[in-house]
C-alpha cells in the first residue's frame, strides 16, 4: 500500500509540475464498457461507466486519470469455509469504484490510434456472494445444514494492471468517438481468509469501452 501511495503522489506531482504545465484544458472522456472474465468454468458479462480527463493530449505521451465504476459477476465451483463445511456453486457479484493512472502513446492527429498502459486502484461499493452452503455432522445430535446462503463482503481494495490499444475518430469539431478494447488482471486484497484461494481473489478479464471525447479548447487541431 505504501508503494501505491508513493506512486499516486509522484504522478499527481508530475502532472502539476512546470515540466507538464500547459495552457490547454484537459480533454474529457466519457465511456460505457462491457467486461468478461477469462478464467473459470463459468463466466458472465458485466459492465461499467467512466469519466476521465486526459492531460497533454496534444503530445505524443499523455496521462489519463479520473473515476470509473465496474460491475463484475464471477463464479467458483467451491469455496473452503472450515472443517466439515463448504460452499459450492459460488457466485460473486460486486461493484468497484476505481481510479485509473494510465499513460497513453498517441499516433496521428485528429484521427489517431493509441497504446495505453497503467493500473487501476479500486475499492468496493458493494459486493455479495451467493452459494450452496453445507455442513457435515461431527457427532450425535449435531445439526446438518444444506441451504442457499448470501453474504456481503467488503473491506478489500484492488489493483488492476491494464493494457489497451484503441482508436479516436472525429465526429465534429469538438467531439470525438473513442473505441478501446482492454486487457486487465485484477487482484483483490483482503477479500477472503482460508488456505484455499478464491477465484474472486484474482482474475483476468477483457473489456470493450465505447465513448466520447470532449475538447473545450479554442485552438482546435
Amino acid at each position: 500500500m505504501k508503494v501505491l501511495t508513493a506512486l499516486f503522489f509522484f504522478v499527481f506531482s508530475w502532472m502539476y509540475s512546470p515540466i507538464c504545465a500547459q495552457q490547454r484544458i484537459p480533454i474529457f472522456e466519457l465511456h460505457g464498457s462491457v467486461n468478461h472474465p477469462l478464467k473459470g468454468v463459468r463466466t458472465f458479462f458485466g459492465g461499467g461507466f467512466g469519466a476521465n480527463v486526459v492531460f497533454m493530449d496534444d503530445r505524443k505521451i499523455s496521462l489519463k486519470t479520473g473515476f470509473e465504476t465496474n460491475f463484475f459477476h464471477t463464479w467458483n465451483k467451491s469455496k473452503y469455509t472450515g472443517k466439515m463445511s463448504g460452499s459450492s456453486n459460488v457466485h460473486y457479484k460486486f461493484l468497484n469504484l476505481s481510479i485509473p493512472l494510465m499513460f497513453r502513446i498517441n499516433v496521428g492527429q485528429r484521427a489517431r490510434f493509441f497504446l495505453e498502459a497503467g493500473a487501476y486502484l479500486g475499492i468496493p461499493l458493494t459486493g455479495t456472494s451467493t452459494s450452496r452452503f453445507k455442513t457435515t455432522p461431527t457427532g450425535p445430535n449435531k445439526p446438518f445444514t444444506d441451504e442457499i446462503r448470501t453474504e456481503n463482503f467488503n473491506g478489500y481494495f484492488s489493483l488492476s494492471p491494464a493494457v489497451s490499444l484503441g482508436g479516436i475518430f472525429p465526429v465534429s469539431q469538438r467531439i470525438d468517438l473513442i473505441l478501446k478494447p482492454e486487457f486487465l488482471f485484477q487482484k483483490n486484497f483482503g477479500v477472503f481468509d482460508g488456505p484455499v484461494s478464491d477465484f474472486n481473489a484474482k482474475f483476468y478479464y477483457v473489456r470493450l469501452c465505447l465513448g466520447i471525447r470532449i475538447n473545450l479548447n479554442d485552438e482546435i487541431e
